[in-house]
């Protein structure tokens, strides 16, 4: 290993001091919240703007505590920032700098990768980047590379994308060296012969072929034909479903504000009310069989005409929170009155419009009646077809 060498340290960076992290790289945050700054040992970009739904919370929060040396904490840092503002004046001329901003997304794989490689030179007893060697560099590789079992024998080699990461870091750390106040590799370090980490880890994709595969014309063309005919017929049933949903919760709520708890059986408000269902030809709504199967375990009896009523959200109309055991004795008579009347259904897709099937053979309800569960499952499907059909003609990446 070389010698280290010295830097003054005093925990400021030579070119990044006090920068407001989401303004150098452009990221827009809304007005009053709070925003990461530099010397900040977590930058939190939970509230950015247009982040993608898939970049859970904790993706957005990084989180620099976990590298315990601070000269390579403010390494970490700089490295991060340079490759989310490639434009600011000490990274522009960097030679091997990127040019195009990487997203968030990448910035923490990158720096979770370090948090890695940074954690296990400390392992091995290194005190300065300077000292790292290609052996060192070799051998990082190959601790990312193998899968070993707790004999530390190999069983197993990781994949492609792991050991480009592993081999990534390194090279992140060279082609920046230039920029780091505190600690950096040797000027003549060149690991792996200058290659690129794709080169190195092996990676098939962009050499050989696609890592993943076009899917076959037999496999796509039915699955797009189903996802085409349930966004364009099934599609506008479907935001009015879900708009029925949330107004179902809205009203159904326990926490529905005005509610009352508790006190005697409502009576009179239940024989109103069941007298409007009566009126309207209107069946009371049902338990989903999960809640049934409940109330076979407390001890209702299968024969009894209102263990399949839901009569939680008849209290709810009334403007109770919920439907009291003692309350029964009171009200069995009515309920069991408009349950011959009227009958019990489920809440959603009553009286569904008639839609052609897809075959074009006959006309049919686009939806049988629905649970609340099933409803919302709908939809997701629904949503589904139209996410398939937009990565699809549109070539995403994500398709």
């Amino acid at each position: 290993m070389t010698t280290a060498v010295a830097f003054p340290f005093d925990e400021r960076s030579a070119v990044f001091a006090g920068a407001d992290i989401c303004r150098e790289a452009g990221l827009t945050m809304p007005e009053g919240t709070g925003r990461p700054i530099f010397e900040n040992d977590v930058w939190d970009f939970t509230h950015v703007v247009g982040l993608p739904v898939q970049m859970g919370l904790s993706m957005r929060r990084f989180d620099f505590t976990t590298i315990v040396d601070p000269h390579w904490r403010l390494v970490a840092k700089e490295l991060m920032l340079a490759m989310l503002a490639p434009r600011h004046p000490a990274v522009a001329p960097l030679p091997r700098a990127y040019r195009t901003a990487l997203h968030l997304i990448s910035c923490r794989a990158r720096l979770d990768e370090l948090v890695r490689f940074l954690a296990w030179l400390t392992a091995r007893g290194a005190i300065s980047l300077e000292r790292i060697d290609t052996q060192d560099c070799e051998a990082y590789l190959a601790h990312r590379r193998y899968v070993l079992d707790e004999n530390d024998v190999v069983v197993g080699e990781q994949s492609h994308g792991t050991r480009r990461s592993a081999a990534q870091v390194v090279v992140d750390l060279v082609n920046y060296r230039e920029l780091f106040t505190t600690d950096r590799v040797a000027a003549d370090l060149r690991p792996w012969g200058g290659a690129t980490a794709s080169a190195v880890a092996e990676m098939p994709s962009g050499r050989t072929q696609n890592k993943t595969p076009p899917v076959e014309d037999d496999v796509l063309q039915p699955m797009l034909a189903a996802a085409l005919f349930l966004v364009s017929t099934l599609g506008p049933h479907a935001v009015e479903l879900a708009r029925q949903v949330r107004e179902a919760d809205r009203l159904s709520s326990r926490k529905t504000e005005g509610l009352r708890v508790g006190g005697s059986a409502p009576v009179a408000e239940f024989a109103e009310l069941l007298d409007e269902y009566r009126r309207t030809c209107t069946a009371l709504p049902m338990l989903a069989e999960h809640h049934v199967a409940d109330r076979l375990a407390d001890g209702w009896s299968p024969k009894d005409p209102l263990l399949p009523v839901a009569t939680g959200v008849l209290a709810r109309q009334v403007g109770v929170s919920q439907f009291w055991a003692r309350w029964m004795p009171f009200l069995r008579g009515p309920l069991e009155k408009a349950v011959a009347a009227v009958g019990v259904k489920e809440v959603f897709g009553r009286d569904a419009v008639e839609i052609t099937a897809a075959d074009a053979s006959s006309l049919l309800p686009w939806t049988m009646p629905l649970h609340r569960l099933q409803a919302v499952a709908l939809v997701g499907i629904v949503r589904t077809a139209a996410i398939i059909v937009l990565a699809t003609v549109s070539g995403m990446r994500a398709s």
